[in-house]
C-alpha cells in the first residue's frame, strides 16, 4: 500500500479481505483505543489488512476537543476519556 504525498490518494498493490473479529466480553476503552491505533499503523506500514471490530466497553463520555467542563451535568456518573477529535461530550 502506498500513499502519495501530493495527493493524499491511497493506493493498494492487491486487495486484501477485510478481516471480522468480535472480543468476548467488555474491553477496557483505553485498550480498545490502544489496539485499534496499533492496527492503523500496522495497515499504513502494509504489515496488516483492513478489520471490522465488534467490540463492546464500559459505558464512558469522550471529550473532544471542544468540551468544556461545566458543560457535563454528571461529571461524575461515568468515566472521561479525552480525545484528540473535534466535538463536545459524547456518550458511548
Amino acid at each position: 500500500m502506498t500513499v502519495s504525498r501530493t495527493s493524499r490518494t491511497l493506493h493498494r498493490a492487491r486487495p486484501s479481505p477485510v478481516t471480522w473479529q468480535i472480543a468476548p466480553g467488555l474491553t477496557a476503552y483505553d485498550d480498545a483505543v490502544a489496539t485499534m491505533e496499533s492496527r492503523v499503523a500496522a495497515i499504513h506500514e502494509g504489515e496488516a489488512g483492513e478489520l471490522v471490530w465488534l467490540v463492546e466497553h464500559p459505558p464512558l463520555y469522550t471529550a473532544g476537543t471542544s468540551a468544556k467542563p461545566d458543560d457535563l451535568l454528571a461529571a461524575d456518573r461515568f468515566p472521561v476519556h479525552e480525545t484528540g477529535r473535534g466535538g463536545q461530550y459524547t456518550y458511548h
